[in-house]
């Protein structure tokens, strides 16, 4: 799906003439990252415009108190059966667009979830020129940004690489935690978390509520951490792992994913890896 040039962004970095994709895992990945590009727009007055499926859509991230104007919501979607009207959809947004700017908004924002629209009869190429027309007006732009969706259990072989070229940059989630030494983002494919930089005792508060927050999500299934990106972990952070696989409902555990061979000699010389609930995983 990626080329060359691509980019990850988390979606607090999006700017104006990023024109990005989101190929989400199900319903809690879209919400968490396209609700937050939703709701940062409009928590600074911004204009978001929402391209989704059907009139029965709802659009995620919307504050109770958003600003009355700022949010316009067109269900461009195809019936059931039907063919997408790319041309339609492209003169709706477009004129969206120019109103947003007679109005003066100082940024606009355009969500497209276009997945009911690549399985209409003729999808990808339909969904392909809505890309292209989208892609003329978003990166010239000094104040539009755009993301586009698709949930990739829908999408058939190639698409994804397909509708990949037309974007350059791929939408990321916020960091759950993040400074200048540690970073936790949260990951959906597998759910988990993925932990990068160092892990030493100024930070084991951060790592378990890290944890607690990741184990109340997955319930009693596995909690997946991605440690490729951890340069440094401390005895004390891997005991509060320990700790949190003890405490793990269920028999999913917490998963040891990418783990570098210096820290796997630390978990077998130290027997932590035999610890019922927590185990090795992906290399």
């Amino acid at each position: 799906m990626e080329t060359l040039w691509s980019v990850h962004r988390p979606v607090r970095d999006l700017r104006p003439g990023d024109h990005a994709c989101l190929a989400y895992s199900g319903e809690d990945e879209q919400r968490h990252i396209t609700g937050a590009f939703v709701r940062d727009g409009l928590l600074v007055q911004e204009k978001v415009i929402y391209l989704a499926g059907s009139a029965h859509d709802a659009v995620p991230g919307v504050p109770a108190d958003a600003p009355a104007g700022t949010l316009t919501f067109l269900p461009a979607g195809p019936r059931e059966g039907d063919a997408f009207d790319p041309a339609a959809a492209v003169a709706a947004v477009t004129a969206e667009i120019a109103a947003a700017e007679r109005a003066g908004f100082r940024a606009i924002r355009v969500a497209a979830d276009l997945t009911r629209a690549l399985r209409s009869p003729a999808g990808l190429e339909r969904v392909m020129f809505f890309e292209r027309h989208l892609e003329r007006a978003v990166p010239p732009s000094t104040h539009l940004m755009a993301l586009c969706q698709f949930d990739r259990r829908r999408c058939h072989p190639g698409e994804l690489d397909a509708l990949g070229e037309g974007h350059t940059v791929f939408a990321a989630p916020d960091p759950e935690f993040e400074d200048a030494v540690l970073r936790i983002v949260r990951t959906f494919r597998p759910a988990g978390l993925a932990l990068a930089g160092e892990l030493d005792a100024s930070r084991h508060s951060v790592l378990d509520r890290a944890l607690t927050a990741s184990a109340a999500r997955a319930g009693t299934g596995e909690i997946h951490l991605d440690l490729a990106g951890l340069d440094f972990i401390d005895l004390g952070a891997i005991n509060i792992l320990a700790a949190a696989a003890g405490r793990h409902e269920g028999p999913g555990g917490i998963v040891l994913d990418r783990v570098s061979p210096q820290l796997r000699a630390v978990l077998e010389t130290v027997g932590w890896d035999m610890l019922p609930g927590l185990r090795l995983g992906e290399s």
